[in-house]
């Protein structure tokens, strides 16, 4: 396996949805795979992924069987889901630094500097907050098609 990478939620979802779905996130999720990068994840990041998912059919977005089909299609990859008392606590000194309201974001980014990994973010509230300070993390705007 090469250089692990965590993908935030925005990622996903703009990969897997019909209604987001950009070629950006098709071209970074096939290159990660193609290089075989070990993918790292929270812990709790399936259930996210799920939450989004679910609200799109309560948003006539997505229907049961669709959003079911893409949930499935999400947990088929393999995917390292990591958590620790270090990553927690990073956690939460990520998200007082940066001023975080929850620990969400916090924790991706724990997560990534665990494994020293790259984190990719459509998020662009998270990247104004992080303003560049960190060196690990990269905007989807940052691929070239």
């Amino acid at each position: 396996m090469n250089d692990p990478v965590c993908l935030d939620t925005s990622i996903w979802i703009k990969y897997l949805c019909p209604d987001e779905e950009e070629d950006k996130a098709t071209t970074l999720i096939t290159q990660i795979l193609t290089a075989q990068n070990l993918l790292i994840a929270p812990s709790f990041s399936w259930a996210e992924i799920g939450s989004v998912l679910r609200k799109k059919i309560r948003s006539n977005l997505l229907t049961s069987e669709q959003a079911t089909s893409l949930y499935r299609a999400y947990n088929s990859f393999d995917i390292n889901y990591l958590d620790s008392q270090t990553i927690r606590e990073r956690a939460w000194e990520i998200a007082s630094q940066y001023k975080m309201p929850t620990l969400y974001d916090a924790v991706f980014l724990a997560c990534t500097e665990s494994k020293s990994a790259s984190y990719w973010t459509a998020d662009k509230v998270l990247l104004k907050q992080v303003n560049s300070s960190l060196s690990y993390v990269f905007s989807l705007e940052d691929i070239n098609l």
